[in-house]
């Protein structure tokens, strides 16, 4: 395996069950390209190496449009993006990761680029993110080596018994930073109401 000490990785989370929207929503199209290379293209024009979240039947899917080299398959008993955080971890345990949900489409690189600033500033936090509202936004976030270290024990030791990445990260050393800018930045598009929103906004 390569050394990946001090390493950042790009991960897109692909591998929910997409239950609300009624297919994969990574498979959904824009400009003729499916959402999950999209989302991989802005990782990898910020430098990063990227690789793909997925859960065990999506690998056939995947591995059409993807190398096999950069599907992570869920290896861990855990609902939702935590799988892929976790999962990830266990490959890279050195290696912090920018993660970006499929589904979070209308996100900008200089708001990623925020985050990859600020954590070359302010060094030893578990996990750099954004707040908005009062509400941090988990989804889009450098979760550090630390981090994700502290998570695969909570995990390990069977006390991660609720899956939301909000309740399970509430104790990490957060960097958090005010959200400006697009509104629409956060916005995750996970009902058919929602994709034909956005669909009606890209013809604007």
């Amino acid at each position: 395996m390569e050394n990946t000490a001090h390493i950042l990785l790009g991960l897109v989370l692909c591998g929910g069950k997409s239950s609300r929207m009624g297919t994969d929503k990574g498979q959904l199209r824009k400009d003729g390209r499916p959402w999950a290379i999209h989302m991989a293209d802005r990782l990898e024009s910020l430098g990063l190496k990227t690789y793909l979240s997925i859960n065990p039947l999506q690998q056939e899917a995947y591995g059409q449009i993807f190398p096999s080299e950069s599907l992570v398959i869920d290896q861990v008993d855990v609902e939702g993006p935590l799988a892929g955080l976790l999962s990830t971890h266990q490959l890279f345990p050195e290696a912090d990761i920018l993660v970006l949900p499929c589904d979070m489409i209308d996100v900008e690189t200089p708001l990623l680029q925020r985050l990859m600033d600020i954590r070359r500033q302010i060094v030893q936090a578990d996990v750099y993110l954004f707040e908005k509202e009062e509400q941090v936004e988990p989804l889009c976030a450098i979760y550090t080596a630390s981090g994700l270290q502290k998570l695969s024990i909570e995990y390990k030791n069977a006390r991660l018994t609720n899956f939301s990445v909000r309740r399970a990260i509430k104790n990490l050393c957060a960097v958090k930073l005010p959200t400006a800018g697009n509104r629409k930045d956060f916005r995750n598009y996970n009902t058919p109401a929602h994709i034909r929103k956005w669909q009606k906004s890209e013809l604007h």
